[in-house]
């Protein structure tokens, strides 16, 4: 049951008001529960998280006043809208790859609560937690449709003419059509299967309440639409029916379908979810949530995938490419494989840049770019670092970071009054690009580096 609560508004990566007597007491150990706040040179700090989500105390229990809970709401303080850059990234045919490196570092792009009690929350608060939900459901759905529904066995019988199928029912045959002179019928029973099961129709009953979530915010052409139309056209030989809760409990997922777990586990959650409606200013009547489930997604993460597939997007294509996704950079000569590299010394064995971006006709690497989700005004030494190096495994004459902001754009540096500042490395121009919502505005800016 989903009790009263008390807000606490923040932005990622920001300062924390360490006199309220709240965070003193929460647990600093494991930041990934707590939204990533973390103590740094004393002071206490949000991370590079978004999302609604409860606060824990050092015992590993949610923090309580007066029977009511703390609920952090956390959103960019860059101004990035997740949802837009979600829908981008779960779209993207690397998307598969993304996941999979982060889960091999024990992390994740966005986690829901789906095992957490619901939030309860006053109709005046500002939350989009059921379109998270509907693009994760839906992406899910996707992958799940293209590896095949689950099909169901049953019995069915048929009165057949002129032919024999599974075998004949003896009294019933009799009855409906020797006794009636028919002896060229045969009324048989046999074995058949079906994709009209209880498992198929929760997802389609989901699938069709995630496509009304993401209508309200993109429109009818974008990628994740056209993935709603492929599987509804997959579930078509499904019935569409009104879901109950109850359904929930007959549904099976086991043996081979072991995959249809994760997205009935989804579906129950959707389900869960409690709406109210009010009017918009164009006096249309607008569902909302009022209960959701605790989710927390990693902006650091996402600004990462997304820029990349911005990049990936605007190039001109016949001239640029870029690199597969953690492509690894070997420090040492003549080495393409770990198991190549020299052991026991100091040296890491290889570098993975974020962006490298490659002329298709020589194949040489024309520039580097990595994504920090971060203020652009404030120079840090490890990024510095980090950058160089891949300049200087690559040989690149361009290189440069790609920053969060209002608008997308090239940032012009002062001391040159162009986007080209020339570093002291062998004719090497370093450039920052700022990437926000409004995605369609990359192009001029890339124009700028790779015209």
């Amino acid at each position: 049951m989903a009790r009263d609560v008390i807000i606490h508004q923040l932005s990622d990566w920001s300062m924390l008001n360490s006199r309220e007597d709240i965070w003193s007491k929460i647990d600093l150990s494991t930041p990934e529960n707590n939204f990533g706040i973390h103590k740094f040179q004393g002071r206490l700090w949000s991370g590079g998280y978004v999302g609604i989500g409860r606060l824990y105390d050092k015992n590993g229990q949610y923090l309580q006043s007066a029977g009511k809970e703390h609920i952090v709401v956390v959103t960019s303080q860059y101004g990035m809208e997740p949802w837009h850059m979600l829908e981008t990234v779960m779209t993207d045919d690397e998307y598969d790859d993304y996941i999979a490196e982060m889960e091999a570092d024990g992390r994740a792009l966005f986690h829901v609560f789906y095992d957490q009690p619901l939030i309860k929350f006053s109709q005046d608060i500002e939350q989009n937690g059921e379109l998270l939900y509907a693009l994760s459901f839906i992406t899910s759905c996707y992958g799940l449709c293209k590896k095949g529904l689950k099909k169901t066995m049953f019995h069915q019988e048929e009165n057949y003419s002129s032919k024999v199928r599974g075998k004949i029912e003896i009294k019933k045959n009799i009855r409906m059509n020797t006794c009636k002179g028919r002896n060229d019928r045969f009324y048989c029973k046999y074995i058949d299967f079906t994709e009209d099961n209880i498992e198929n129709r929760i997802l389609k009953a989901t699938l069709l309440k995630c496509k009304g979530i993401i209508g309200r915010r993109f429109p009818a052409t974008s990628e994740v639409s056209k993935r709603v139309a492929y599987c509804i056209n997959s579930f078509r030989r499904v019935q569409t029916v009104r879901i109950k809760t109850s359904d929930f409990n007959g549904a099976n997922a086991s043996g081979l379908y072991m995959y249809y777990k994760p997205l009935l586990q989804q579906a129950r959650c959707i389900y869960g979810q409690k709406y109210y409606g009010y009017k918009s200013e164009e006096g249309q009547s607008v569902a909302k949530s009022v209960f959701t489930s605790p989710y927390m997604i990693n902006m650091e993460a996402l600004f990462e995938f997304y820029t990349r597939i911005i990049l990936k997007r605007t190039i001109d294509r016949g001239k640029y490419s870029l690199d597969s996704y953690s492509k690894r950079l070997y420090i040492q000569k003549d080495v393409s494989d770990i198991s190549e590299a020299e052991r026991g010394i100091h040296l890491m064995p290889y570098c993975i840049p974020d962006i490298i971006i490659r002329d298709n006709e020589t194949q040489n690497p024309v520039a580097v770019i990595d994504a920090k989700y971060k203020p652009h005004t404030r120079s840090v030494r490890t990024d510095t670092h980090q950058l160089l190096s891949y300049v200087l495994l690559t040989g690149v004459k361009k290189c440069g970071f790609a920053f969060p902001g209002s608008e997308s754009r090239v940032k012009i540096m002062r001391s040159t009054g162009t986007s080209a500042l020339p570093l002291a490395v062998d004719s090497v121009d370093y450039y920052e690009l700022i990437f926000g919502n409004d995605s369609d505005h990359a192009a001029d800016a890339l124009n700028l580096i790779l015209p």
